[in-house]
């Protein structure tokens, strides 16, 4: 989820490696990125059997916007009153928590022993996920409001995080250190957690462009305009960009030709959240209450899902169904194929958090101030 501020505007593939954490107590499934993988398609590793029973739940204040992240037995997550906590996730018992001076509305990301997360007081913030303790941080000029992403350099070997912010510069920083590499100057605000593809990260902001960028210079690949601000993260999948955006649609856009595939959207409600894309279809949920399945290569919608109110909760596909959060106060499991509902579980309040899915569970914030965690119940 994401809230928007708007300004006038001004006048051979790769072979790469992510560092997918190496610790003690880790799971396959972990859900270690706003949308699972820095590639941010939003498809879990891990296949939930339903149904889903109530684990636990904990109240940490204010409204959690954010996604939680997932590492072994920990839960890190972020909330409206720039408070920043990490959880059991077997119990929810809270281990630590570390005070910022503005909201938390993006997700994290965990790297080594390291987690790293925006604020809006400006800094991108990286702590010891172990104890909470501060290791760096690392100011710009404007809020930050997306989710962190991190790649392996093939040059030096190390680890950088990527992060937009609304002094309009996407920031390339080294995990050690935080320090920067590079930055890459926009026309306005930079939304939505970047995705990676190919060695190139992918972003979009409030000038409607679509950007693809080299990591390890920071120089651009490519521009592409998108014709509608961008509030979400934009997936890439084989030179094609999937982007849901504020000008009612869902749209693929070919990289390499510079045009539009296909637009797909049926009522005028912006999109707000961020699509899941699988082999062969997009997910995508907006305003107008709906969660859509389109055909990846045509644009031609399957089905749709209504629930009782707007979404601003980004779909998560896991085995045959994908999960949603919906303004309604409930969260949902609908079938892939047919798109008929196969569970859920009514909160009571608005979830504009998307799901984190890792073996056996599910986790996510609510409006309400608390985390829930899901878990497969035994038939």
């Amino acid at each position: 989820m994401m809230y928007i501020k708007m300004k006038a505007l001004k006048s051979t593939p790769l072979v790469y490696l992510f560092c997918f954490l190496v610790c003690t107590e880790k799971s396959l499934g972990d859900w270690e990125f706003f949308r699972g993988s820095p590639d941010m398609k939003g498809v879990a590793n891990a296949e939930l059997n339903l149904p889903l029973g109530l684990e636990w739940s904990v109240k940490i204040g204010r409204s959690v916007f954010a996604t939680p992240v997932i590492s072994g037995d920990k839960v890190f997550v972020g909330n409206e009153e720039g408070r920043f906590v990490c959880l059991t996730l077997s119990e929810g018992n809270i281990l630590w928590e570390f005070n910022t001076d503005d909201i938390i509305e993006g997700t994290a990301c965990v790297a080594d022993d390291s987690v790293l997360f925006g604020s809006g007081d400006g800094h991108l913030y990286s702590l010891n996920s172990n104890s909470g303790k501060l290791k760096w941080k690392y100011e710009t000029e404007g809020e930050i409001l997306g989710g962190v992403n991190l790649f392996k350099s093939t040059v030096d070997q190390k680890l950088y995080a990527l992060v937009g912010s609304y002094d309009n510069y996407m920031h390339c920083v080294s995990l050690a250190e935080g320090k920067l590499k590079w930055k890459y100057e926009t026309q306005n605000y930079v939304n939505g957690a970047p995705g990676i593809s190919d060695g190139k990260i992918y972003f979009g902001g409030c000038d409607a462009q679509i950007y693809g960028i080299k990591t390890e210079t920071g120089k651009v690949h490519i521009t592409m305009d998108a014709e509608n601000y961008i509030a979400n993260s934009i997936v890439v999948a084989d030179s094609v960009a999937y982007v849901a955006h504020h000008g009612n649609r869902v749209a693929a856009f070919d990289l390499k030709k510079k045009e539009r595939i296909w637009e797909f959207g049926e009522r005028d409600f912006p999109f707000f959240s961020s699509p899941a894309v699988t082999k062969d279809s997009v997910y995508a949920a907006g305003k107008d209450k709906r969660l859509y399945k389109i055909n990846r290569k045509t644009g031609e919608g399957h089905w749709e899902f209504k629930t009782g109110q707007g979404i601003e909760s980004s779909p998560v596909v896991s085995g045959n169904s994908v999960f949603i959060g919906s303004g309604d106060g409930s969260i949902y499991a609908v079938d892939i194929k047919s798109g008929k509902q196969k569970w859920s579980y009514e909160i009571g309040d608005n979830i504009r958090s998307s799901p984190a899915i890792t073996e056996g569970k599910l986790v996510i914030g609510c409006d309400d101030g608390k985390i829930y965690c899901f878990a497969e119940t035994k038939k």
